[in-house]
């Protein structure tokens, strides 16, 4: 190896010794709420720029793993927020809907034989009017304008 060849791979190894490994650093996405929504890691320098383009929240590896359900994010710190709570869609709601009506119908269907069959306990008789009443009411509720915690609550 010639001595200039020498010099040159010295330069390159200084360099290369130069060169500090790069620090993950920790991004978090925020919804509306302040709730952290997504979590990312940047593994390299252009992981850290495309999530710093995306204006997600850069937080510490303490904040970052102190992360959890129902966490938000508030000027700057991480605190449990209170249960977030999810929008359901109105097909979401109509299937829940549709649901809790067939359940009413089977209640009433079997009590309803009961009472047919004079086989009907007193208790039967009271269920049978209460799970009819409720399969009416929840047949009135609307899955577009309300959530189900609006609708009525089967009998006991």
């Amino acid at each position: 190896m010639s001595m200039s060849e020498q010099e040159n791979l010295a330069a390159e190894q200084s360099e290369a010794d130069q060169v500090l490994p790069f620090e993950k650093r920790y991004f978090v996405s925020v919804n509306a709420g302040h709730y952290i929504d997504g979590m990312m890691i940047a593994f390299s320098q252009a992981d850290a720029e495309n999530y710093s383009a995306m204006e997600l929240a850069e937080l510490t590896q303490a904040q970052f793993e102190s992360v959890g359900q129902d966490c938000q994010l508030i000027g700057g710190e991480v605190v449990k927020g209170p249960p977030m709570v999810s929008e359901l869609s109105t097909q979401a709601k109509q299937a829940i809907l549709a649901a809790r009506l067939r359940e009413a119908t089977q209640k009433v269907q079997m009590l309803q034989d009961a009472v047919d069959l004079d086989m009907a306990t007193d208790e039967e008789k009271a269920q049978l009017t209460a799970w009819k009443k409720y399969r009416v009411l929840l047949s009135r509720a609307d899955a577009e304008a309300q959530s189900p915690e609006e609708w009525p609550q089967p009998p006991v």
